[in-house]
């Protein structure tokens, strides 16, 4: 095997094809894929070892320079960035709304400057709910991009002490970034102080010297070790576990094995990673995470699909492989291996980057290049930027985050001698207090919703810890006083909120507590709006109706039964809305739903009306 120092090392660029196949089939949907987002911490772990090893080694020879470490980088990341965005802009300009193109252009131009981490988080964008965003998965290159620019400065500052200093500098910041990723989870995802530790793993394991390892079979359980923990983390983990955190320590922790049990010699885990495939695809790995993201984007858009099914998947992946071939061949290969001079290959680069912003600003300054859809199409695409926020009444009364408090005084009104109305549930409950309180106009209605949680006792906290503290609350201090007339009980509702809901109707029940219990809302695979204008440029005004997740019609019956059992009234927002056929407008044809599930407050009104038709509250 070459020097793992300072040559090529084939298992690493297996080890990038192992990471770039679990990203690839997490977006693709695979079942047994769950946790393939792992893939981009096995890359910055791979990146911390090559960079962190080149910056020494080039200082120790005493030819480190900052002009040409940061020239190297250019080569590496621009060129084929570059062009993956003109392609992505010309798709987007064919395929988005307005309002969806606006939003790419700004993120354009964060992912120019390597920062589209920093854009999706200024913008609290869940990574979980990337299905219309085709520049997403850049996020990650600025993670990178930024660690680049610091990390040469933090060596050679650290390296005046020596090897030693170096070593404890960095074992010292890499702790301090694991304490950040912890202590600010909300940061966490997007932003490089709580990521740095994943790279500082890599440098580590690059200045990092192992005696031991000089023995064949420490060598091959440390790196057979480093190969289960990656896969069990590409298994194990899913999009509603917390991450990074400390879970982050499974798949870098088995990079670090497999990267340094390699530096130390051979292992039957590194020749299998050093097959011809695994180092082909390793070769084009960048090229095909630029690529693959946004050919599943458009492909979903352009046609319009509900979901990757198997054909799409096969499609999806013969195009991300076909073009990252060729992006690897045509356009890293000449920038990287030097046949291109670095002045024309920056005055190409600025030329191109200039264009795209100047596109960007251009869509921006346009609202999203309206003209090229009909009138009755942009007034679909409209509801796309429909104020829900006013509706749900957040940050007052729909809680979504720690830093917000329940306004109590606005939201759980006082015993004033009216009947007394409670909503409680998450926002597909907070969306209904506008039509409750017009189709109760006696009564008090508050409202006490909070992001992503169930209406039940021991709720699930899920991403947002707060949850479990306010609703718990609400069922041993609000309702156990039985306070109010009416408990409204409503929430995206999913087969494993079953459980916890009967239980919690049980209690109710013991308590007498008057219950209204809301079914699961009709939910679409894309958005509403979005589906409607397309089915308005296209002549196909019913386009919507393949696009209804199949599952909310068992669901629904299952909850009338639970609700029977504990003779709470139940209603179905379901056979309401979509029986016989889904209802998408209303009275002026305007949509009804704002994105796949939520409804405006017309929407809100109409579903209220038909629950109170049985009189609950005379």
């Amino acid at each position: 095997m070459a020097s793992p120092d300072a040559g090529y090392r084939p298992d690493i660029q297996g080890l990038r094809a192992v990471a770039v196949l679990a990203v690839l089939l997490f977006h693709l949907g695979l079942d047994g894929f769950s946790g393939g987002f792992v893939g981009v911490d096995v890359f910055y772990v791979i990146s911390g070892y090559l960079i962190g090893g080149i910056v020494l080694r080039e200082h120790e020879a005493g030819r480190f320079s900052l002009a040409h470490f940061y020239a190297r980088r250019v080569r590496r990341l621009v060129p084929a960035l570059l062009v993956v965005l003109a392609a992505s802009t010309l798709a987007a300009m064919l395929l988005l709304l307005p309002a969806e193109l606006a939003n790419y252009a700004e993120t354009l131009l964060a992912a120019l400057v390597f920062a589209a981490n920093i854009h999706f988080y200024r913008a609290q964008f869940e990574y979980s709910e990337s299905g219309e965003v085709p520049l997403l998965h850049l996020w990650t290159l600025g993670v990178e991009w930024q660690f680049y620019l610091l990390l040469p400065l933090l060596m050679l500052a650290l390296l005046r002490f020596g090897r030693a200093g170096l070593w404890f500098g960095l074992v010292g910041v890499a702790v301090l970034s694991a304490a950040c990723s912890l202590a600010y989870p909300e940061a966490s995802f997007y932003l490089l102080p709580a990521r740095v530790w994943e790279f500082l793993a890599g440098v580590l394991t690059a200045i990092t010297t192992v005696p031991l390892l000089r023995l064949r079979v420490l060598r091959e359980i440390l790196a057979l070790s480093g190969l289960l923990l990656i896969a069990a983390a590409i298994v194990l983990l899913d999009t509603a576990d917390p991450f990074p955190g400390w879970r982050a320590l499974i798949p870098c922790a088995g990079a670090a094995a497999i990267v340094l049990a390699g530096k130390a010699g051979p292992s039957l885990t590194g020749r299998a990673l050093s097959l011809p495939g695994m180092t082909w695809l390793g070769a084009i790995s960048y090229s095909l995470y630029l690529w693959h993201w946004p050919v599943i984007v458009f492909l979903l858009l352009g046609l319009p699909a509900p979901r990757l099914d198997w054909p799409l998947q096969l499609a999806a992946t013969a195009i991300s492989v076909v073009l990252a071939t060729l992006s690897a061949r045509f356009v890293e290969a000449p920038a990287r291996q030097r046949t291109v001079p670095f002045a024309r290959l920056a005055l190409i680069s600025g030329g191109v980057a200039a264009v795209l912003a100047a596109s960007a600003a251009m869509l921006l300054a346009s609202g999203g290049w309206p003209g090229r859809f009909s009138q009755r199409s942009n007034d679909l695409a409209r509801a796309l930027d429909y104020p829900i926020d006013q509706v749900f009444r957040t940050g007052s009364c729909f809680i979504h985050h720690k830093s917000q408090q329940l306004d109590e005084a606005a939201c759980l009104l006082p015993d004033d001698g009216r009947p007394r109305v409670l909503v409680l549930g998450d926002s597909h409950a907070a969306m209904l207090v506008p039509g409750l309180q017009a189709a109760f106009p006696g009564s008090a209605v508050s409202q006490l919703t909070v992001a992503g949680c169930r209406p039940v006792t021991g709720a699930r906290a899920e991403r947002y810890f707060f949850c479990h503290r306010l609703i718990e609350d609400a069922y041993k201090r609000r309702i156990a006083a039985g306070n109010y007339d009416l408990l409204v009980l409503a929430g995206y509702w999913e087969e494993g909120d079953l459980a916890p809901l009967e239980a919690s109707l049980a209690l109710l029940a013991e308590r007498k507590q008057a219950v209204l219990l809301v079914g699961p809302f009709p939910a679409f695979e894309k958005f509403v709006p979005r589906l409607l204008a397309i089915g308005a440029a296209r002549g196909n005004p019913r386009i919507a109706d393949a696009f209804l997740k199949p599952d909310r019609a068992l669901l629904d019956q299952r909850m009338a039964a639970l609700a029977a059992r504990y003779a709470a009234h139940y209603f179905s927002p379901l056979r309401q809305l979509c029986d016989p056929q889904c209802r998408y407008l209303g009275a002026h044809g305007d949509p009804l739903i704002i994105d796949d599930a939520h409804l405006t407050a017309e929407g809100s009104r109409l579903v209220a009306e038909a629950m109170a038709a049985p009189g609950l509250m005379k």
